[in-house]
């Protein structure tokens, strides 16, 4: 049924017919569980796409800045849609950081949250290739009132719809071009692997790839309830309402949700009603996650087996994942009927991976168009037809194994990547700062440094770089050294030595 899906607009038109009234999104307000069916999102998306072209907004680049919501998904929706190409900015990186991904990616039109006002007063100010701005809050209700009479450009799928900007873990973040068939291929073939069905909770930020792919794209195949959470406040009150079958989060979300299913157990142990541990920690998830949580998904960073192993005993799979932003998202999973702990996931359907000298590269039709205006950070990940990840690992029977890094990228427990050099460069700009070294320790963004100077003073002003700084990249902890670091004969410090 969906294999010859090309574009979005043959996707609303099959689920819209396929599901029909099943709810395809649903989300807390004002303490009520609200849902929307496949064929009114369907139809509130080709609204809103209509409305665009009515605004003559057509041809262009629209930046979405903006927390989760169910408006937030319906113009990532509408975008493509209308013709036009979905720039899609995290919305937990600094001002500066987005505003170079707004210039960067020529956008003429911003898309905001009010919880993102000021950044769009910013860009009004300093970018005149802004011309359309649209509050998500206060502007969407008009556009749903679109003439149903207007004419959506007829789309192959293949061009250009979508810019993902990556973490910047080698300076500036880069621009991954993706078409609308190189996403909807490519979760077709993932759920081939993952099954989903009942309620996905999403709580992943919908700018990043995984999450608008792996969990929204995916579940429309599979014809699941995406559940919106807002976020932590009211996490448990929105968990109870869902009672979700499958719950997306990074490892140390998961751990997280671990602790808090070991304390509960703990307070039912003491009303005297449980007898041993298993049975309490069982009881405890069905009270936090409701009687249908059967699945955890993960990725984005490595994965501690004995949590996963502990969740296992509740009956509940923990499934690791793997991709990239220029693989479209997940490239491995594990699958329901064949979990591998310690393994990133088989190899999707329709696509390859192998081995290049100890790199681990993957080949499939719907890779990423390229990095947008870099032709040549394009050509430096490819080998051939294959794309070199930059991670180290092997392959067994399909399945990834993943063993580290090529380069010296720092992976944070809540799955966002950090290039160390591109926060030494920073510090080092502290002028009492001679010799710096930033790792990851114990979980810690540190900074290790060589001064001669004051600790107070150099922690001070460490902490006031820190508040220009995303919160991932943020320095946590600060070891000082007396002397200089050991060098090479080439005056570079080593790394492995300190």
């Amino acid at each position: 049924m969906f294999e010859n899906i090309s574009t979005i607009g043959e996707l609303l038109s099959v689920t819209s017919d396929y599901y029909g009234k099943k709810p395809a999104f649903s989300y807390l307000k004002d303490g009520e569980v609200h849902s929307v069916s496949y064929s009114e999102f369907a139809q509130q998306v080709n609204l809103t796409a209509k409305s665009l072209i009515l605004k003559g907004i057509t041809n262009s680049k629209i930046s979405v800045v903006s927390e989760n919501s169910y408006y937030c998904i319906l113009w990532a929706y509408a975008v493509p849609l209308s013709g036009n190409v979905l720039v899609m900015l995290d919305n937990l990186t600094t001002m500066q950081e987005k505003a170079y991904m707004v210039e960067h990616s020529d956008t003429s039109c911003l898309i905001y949250s009010t919880m993102n006002q000021q950044f769009c007063d910013y860009i009004k100010e300093n970018n005149k290739s802004v011309i359309n701005t649209i509050c998500i809050e206060t502007d969407t209700e008009a556009f749903l009132n679109s003439d149903p009479g207007v004419e959506l450009p007829n789309t192959k799928g293949s061009e250009m719809s979508y810019i993902f900007y990556t973490s910047g873990t080698t300076g500036k973040p880069k621009g991954v071009v993706h078409s609308q068939l190189n996403l909807l291929r490519s979760e077709l073939y993932f759920t081939y692997s993952l099954k989903l069905k009942d309620t996905t909770f999403l709580m992943l930020p919908v700018s990043h790839i995984l999450a608008f792919a792996n969990i929204v794209l995916a579940s429309m195949y599979s014809g699941s309830n995406v559940f919106i959470s807002a976020g932590l406040k009211n996490l448990w009150k929105e968990m109870g309402e869902a009672g979700p079958y499958c719950v997306f989060a990074v490892p140390a979300v998961l751990s997280y949700f671990e602790k808090t299913i070991n304390a509960k157990a703990e307070e039912l142990i003491k009303t005297g009603n449980f007898m041993d541990n298993l049975s309490a920690r069982k009881e405890a998830v069905k009270e936090l996650f409701g009687e249908n949580l059967s699945l955890f998904v993960t990725g984005g960073a490595p994965i501690n087996l004995e949590i996963a192993k502990s969740i296992h005993e509740l009956d509940i799979l923990v499934l690791n994942g793997y991709g990239l932003t220029e693989t479209c998202g997940s490239i491995t999973v594990n699958p329901n009927d064949d979990n591998r702990l310690g393994s990133v996931g088989r190899i999707n359907f329709n696509s390859k991976g192998k081995v290049i000298e100890g790199e681990l590269a993957f080949n499939n039709p719907y890779l990423f168009k390229g990095y947008y205006k870099d032709s040549d950070a394009t050509e430096e990940v490819f080998d051939g037809e294959w794309f070199l990840s930059g991670d180290l690992g092997y392959i067994e029977d399909n399945y990834v194994f993943i063993t580290g890094r090529k380069k010296n990228l720092i992976v944070l427990p809540n799955g966002k990547n950090i290039s160390p050099e591109e926060l030494e460069m920073e510090i080092l700009k502290i002028e009492e700062i001679k010799e710096v070294i930033v790792c990851e320790e114990k979980g810690k963004l540190t900074a290790k440094v060589y001064t001669e100077d004051d600790e107070k003073v150099v922690r001070k002003k460490i902490n006031e770089m820190n508040k220009n700084l995303s919160l991932y990249k943020q320095i946590e902890n600060v070891e000082f050294y007396a002397e200089e670091f050991p060098k090479t004969a080439s005056k570079k410090i080593k790394r492995g030595e300190i």
